[in-house]
């Protein structure tokens, strides 16, 4: 097992296949990204979204190639440590849910006091901090870093993302091509108004490689419980694809039986909301005791 750290020097606004790779790892390597908040700096000084350009929002740090890894792989992720070193909170007019409650762009660099956001003298909240964009290559084309998110990963805003979770990509190039951006130092489930406290700092994760395991989409592990994620064209075939993600893996990695796993998925599983990104379904399936 080897170190590596990426630093800002290389980054981009999209998912290609074509980037070449900021570094090459072995797979149960660890690789440290490193993020910036240039645009947020810039945006609190007085400049216009229009100038700073909307693309640099959401740059992500790499890509890093895992040797070894091909289609039909999945890329296993476990994130090791989240680390802020500076956080922002920024409305914007005509952005997101609560966009028409603001005439002006408002922009507030956060305090980090320990473990603690100070928002004001009044307000302060837990740190809390996550990755909110981070995928693989797609075979075909690019994928942005704001939206939709993809069956191989992108800006998929999850509060899962977080220290201790392990993360599955489907593979679709050589090398998969990792990248990682968008940290939040703290995030409603679901992004509810499409910004997070906006963070740069660093992720940490161990990379490693499983044989012919692609999921179809991300798939993310906490303690005991799997989230499948449904993506599709609306909200109702996201949540029809979920579903079907939890009861074939009730079948397939718990060998509970047809009727068994309809029972289970019926008493058990959850259904929530993704990220802002796209019509997004998490199926939150408990592993059966």
């Amino acid at each position: 097992m080897q170190e590596h750290v990426v630093s800002t020097d290389h980054r981009t606004a999209t998912f290609n296949r074509h980037h070449s790779p900021a570094t090459e790892v072995e797979p149960d390597d660890i690789v440290t990204f490193e993020t910036g908040d240039v645009a947020y700096e810039r945006l609190h000084t007085g400049e216009s979204v229009e100038d700073i350009g909307l693309e640099t929002f959401n740059l992500v740090t790499g890509p890093v190639a895992v040797k070894g890894a091909e289609p039909g792989d999945a890329l296993v992720i476990d994130i090791l440590d989240v680390k802020v070193r500076r956080a922002w909170s920024v409305w914007m007019p005509e952005f997101g849910g609560l966009g028409e409650r603001t005439d002006a762009t408002r922009t507030r660099e956060i305090e980090i006091d320990g473990n603690s956001l100070r928002i004001s003298d009044d307000l302060s909240m837990p740190l809390e901090p996550m990755i909110g964009c981070i995928g693989v290559a797609p075979a075909e084309g690019e994928g942005s870093t704001f939206q939709p998110a993809y069956p191989f990963g992108g800006n998929m805003d999850l509060r899962e993302l977080s220290p201790g979770a392990t993360l599955r990509l489907p593979v679709e190039v050589d090398g998969g091509l990792l990248s990682v951006g968008d940290l939040h130092a703290a995030m409603g489930r679901a992004e509810p108004t499409w910004v997070a406290i906006e963070a740069a700092g660093s992720a940490r994760l161990h990379v490693d490689v499983e044989k012919g395991a692609a999921p179809p989409t991300p798939r993310i592990r906490v303690g005991n419980t799997t989230l499948c994620m449904g993506i599709g064209p609306t909200l109702e075939e996201a949540h029809q694809s979920a579903l079907d993600q939890a009861y074939e893996l009730l079948m397939d990695e718990h060998d509970l039986t047809a009727f068994d796993a309809y029972a289970y998925t019926s008493a058990r599983v959850g259904m929530r909301f993704g990220g802002p990104c796209g019509p997004i379904v998490m199926a939150e399936v408990p592993d059966p005791s």
